[in-house]
Order: structure tokens, then C-alpha cells, then sequence
């Protein structure tokens, strides 16, 4: 550890002088990479399976509503762990990350052990509910079972990674995160295609990724000052109101937006199969854009978390105008950056002229908006991350319902896809009015918390 890091973790957040900007964007930095990595890992997960005889990559799509359902829980589980750690942090109780930590294990192995399990046990019954033909039926049962029961074992690497992350261990967790990452396309690149293993280097790869990230992760804390291995006995009270008041909001929410992706499709399904893979395509794209958002809005929670651990509340609302002004001056060049390349990348990775033009409309009517749904997003996921989980929630809805549907009447009424791109774009202006909520909320938090 350098003497600067050191200097930096027995600082409180209260005391700390650092500006605001640099505090956010200290943790900003790392938590996109690590997004943008794992992001490009599912992307070359799928190509590599692209390349593999048989019906791998078919199995593996059919396995995608299913591996997202588990990735919006775990996702609870770990941005739940990641609050307490922060607030622990402004407390100067490194003795509670583990014993969160470890409750966060205990309920994911109870729980999520149960919905695995029953998802197992139910794999015939997706595969007819999937429509899964006779031929890969039994491809399909068996990778299902398999990968749902090595995902089991990634939870522990990631409660470490998110642990240390939110204490202020940028680096630390960093390293741990993007270990797994590695090691997962690794074992499918290595197994999968060097040695005939196939699709099954899947669920190896989920596992020996969980195994080593563990080991990795426990080395790691072992050298900080959360290393409390009697704290793995102690049962926290703090894990049921974080998993009820942040991550079954922050759960609910990634489901909303994978049904939001499927009412899309539905919108634009009497189009053709070239409309519907160029959305598909620009969607991902955009997906990708906004992954610096979603790092900026869980950097400013964890900023602010530290904060009001430490009782410094008269920063709260500074911290998160800081946050969403950082956001806005990104996607300002983000969006203009993705407007004037959006034709040769869209050709680029389609290789089809029909599809490449589809996603190019779409990225030409939206990505300007950017810089507006950007600070959009920074300002849900803050929200979603200091309390105002369900909130951030009602917001979703509202958003993602209202372009559903005025997207569907308008498409109904003009009769072309553009119609629908173009309620996008509308939408996502009348998004401002989030950024507005978030800084009010933030007020709302302070004067709740400083209320004798």
C-alpha cells in the first residue's frame, strides 16, 4: 500500500479536504472500467460460442432471460453490500464490513439458493416455455443447470470486491473484479474452443472464476484493516433493511429495463428482422455509452454514503450537483462523439448494410440526447444507492411506460419505426425533470438525517 493510500484510509470522509469532483471521480474512473469490461466479457462470452460447433450459442440465448434474472438479484446483494460498506466507512467501523458482508452471504444462500434450486428443478418446464426443440431440449436442461449452479459460487467474490469498494479500496476491489472477468473468458476461450469443451466451459468458467476471485478477494481484505474474521459469526441487523430499502429496488429496477427491452422489440416486431437487429444492435451500443453514468451515479452514493456515516450532512446536495454536472459535461461529448461515428461503427459490427443502416437511424435520432439521459441515469442510480430506491422506481415506470406506449401510437399512427426513435428522443428530454428530483431528494435525506 503507498503512503498516500494509507494516508487516505484512516482520513474519516468528514475530515477529508479533497474536492468534491475529484472524490467522485477517483472512484468513477475504476467502477467504469470495471462496467465497460465485464460489459465487452458478455460480448466476447457470445462470440466465442458463436464459433463453437453445435447449437451453443442457440443454447446460450436461451439461457439469457433466465442469466438476467440471477444478474438483477445478484446485483442487489452487491450494491446493498456496497451502501453499508460506505457508511461504515464515514462511521470508522471497519469491524461491521464483514460482518454485512457475511449476512449478505448467509441470506444469498438461503434465498438465492432456493430460486436456483427451483429453477433447476423447472429447466423441462422453461424449455417448453422457451419452445426449445426436441434435438437440443437436453443441451439446453443441462447447461441451464449447470451454469444457474456455478453462479452460485460468484456471489462471495463480488460481496468482497463491493465491500472494499465501498471502504474506499478502489484498487483493491478493482483488481478483484477484473480477475473474474479474465478468468471466465478465459476458461471459455481456453476450454471452449482449445479444447472441444464446447459450451459447457461456461458454467467451468462461472465457477473457477468464483473460486479464484474468493481467494483473491479474502487475501485482499486480509490486508486492510476490515480484515474481522469473528465478524463472519455476527449476525448484522443492517442486512435486512439494506436488502429490503436498496437492493430489491435496485432489483426490480434492472428487471424493469429488461422488460422495457422486450416491449420494444414487441414495438417494432411488424417491421422486420433487419429493424428489429439494428435496434437490437444500437441498443447494446447505447448500453455501452451509458455505462459511465451508471459508475458515476454509484460513485456519488458512495461519496455521499461515507458522508452522512461520518455526520458531515451539509455536503449532501453539493456532492450530488457535483455528480450530475461531471455526468452532463461526459455525455455532452459522449453523445456528439457517438453521433459522428454512429454510420462506420453500426457497418462495422453488423456487416449488413440493411441492419447497419437501422442502428445508424436510430443512434442519429437519439445519441444527442445523451446528454441529457446521462444525468438521467447518474441521478436514478444515486438515488437508488442513499434511499430512494423505490422512488427511483416510480421514475422508471413512468419513463419506460410512457415510451412504450406513446412509442407504440405513434408507430400505430405513422406507420415507420423512425416514429417510434423519435419518442425516444422525446422522452428523454422530458427526463430532466429526474435530475431535479434527485437534488431535492438529496435535501430531503440531509434534513431527515439532521432532525433531532
Amino acid at each position: 500500500m503507498s503512503e498516500a493510500t494509507h494516508e487516505e484510509s484512516k482520513q474519516g470522509p468528514g475530515e477529508s479536504r479533497t474536492p468534491q469532483w475529484t472524490a467522485i471521480g477517483r472512484l468513477a474512473g475504476p467502477m467504469a472500467l470495471v462496467e465497460v469490461v465485464d460489459f465487452l466479457v458478455l460480448l466476447g462470452i457470445v462470440a466465442l460460442m458463436g464459433r463453437m460447433e453445435g447449437d451453443a450459442l442457440y443454447v446460450r440465448s436461451l439461457y439469457q432471460p433466465v442469466g438476467g434474472a440471477v444478474i438483477a438479484v445478484t446485483a442487489g446483494f452487491v450494491i446493498s453490500n456496497q451502501v453499508a460498506a460506505s457508511i461504515s466507512r464515514g462511521r470508522n467501523r471497519p469491524q461491521d464490513v464483514m460482518a454485512v458482508a457475511a449476512g449478505m452471504a448467509r441470506v444469498w444462500a438461503a434465498a438465492g439458493g432456493v430460486v436456483i434450486l427451483a429453477l433447476v428443478v423447472s429447466a423441462p418446464e422453461l424449455a417448453d416455455l422457451f419452445g426449445v426443440p426436441g434435438p437440443v431440449r437436453g443441451s439446453f436442461v443441462a447447461f441451464l443447470r449447470w451454469t444457474l449452479a456455478a453462479e452460485l459460487l460468484v456471489i462471495a467474490s463480488l460481496l468482497c470486491a463491493s465491500s472494499l469498494r465501498g471502504y474506499g479500496r478502489i484498487r483493491s476491489a478493482t483488481v478483484i473484479t477484473l480477475t473474474v472477468a479474465v478468468v471466465r473468458i478465459a476458461c471459455v476461450a481456453g476450454l471452449g474452443l482449445g479444447t472441444g469443451l464446447g459450451m459447457w466451459s461456461v458454467p467451468v468458467g462461472a465457477a473457477s472464476a468464483g473460486l479464484i476471485g474468493l481467494v483473491l478477494g479474502l487475501a485482499l481484505l486480509r490486508r486492510t484493516e476490515l480484515w474481522h474474521p469473528h465478524a463472519l459469526r455476527t449476525w448484522n441487523p443492517q442486512v435486512r433493511s439494506l436488502l429490503t430499502g436498496v437492493g430489491l429496488p435496485v432489483t426490480a429496477t434492472m428487471l424493469l429495463v429488461a422488460g422495457y427491452g422486450a416491449a420494444m422489440l414487441w414495438a417494432l416486431s411488424g417491421f422486420g428482422p433487419e429493424v428489429v437487429a439494428g435496434y437490437s444492435v444500437a441498443s447494446a451500443l447505447q448500453n455501452l455509452v451509458m455505462l459511465p453514468g451508471l459508475a458515476l451515479g454509484a460513485a456519488t452514493a458512495v461519496v455521499i454514503n461515507q458522508r452522512r456515516g461520518a455526520g458531515s450532512l451539509d455536503t449532501l446536495e453539493p456532492v450530488v450537483r457535483t455528480g450530475l454536472w461531471m455526468s452532463a459535461g461526459l455525455y455532452v461529448v459522449l453523445g456528439g462523439l457517438t453521433w459522428l461515428i454512429r454510420e462506420p461503427v453500426a457497418e462495422w459490427i453488423t456487416g449488413s448494410p440493411d441492419i447497419g443502416v437501422e442502428a445508424s437511424r436510430y443512434l442519429g435520432t437519439v445519441a444527442l440526447t445523451y446528454a441529457v439521459q446521462g444525468p438521467v441515469l447518474t441521478a436514478l442510480t444515486l438515488m437508488e444507492q442513499i434511499g430512494g430506491g423505490y422512488l427511483a422506481i416510480a421514475l422508471n415506470t413512468v419513463y419506460f411506460t410512457l415510451i412504450v406506449v406513446a412509442g407504440k401510437l405513434a408507430v400505430e399512427a405513422g406507420g415507420a419505426p423512425q416514429d417510434l426513435y423519435d419518442t425516444v428522443a422525446v422522452c428523454n428530454f422530458l427526463g430532466v425533470s429526474v435530475v431535479v428530483v434527485a437534488v431535492r431528494y438529496a435535501a430531503r435525506v440531509r434534513r431527515a438525517a439532521s432532525a433531532p
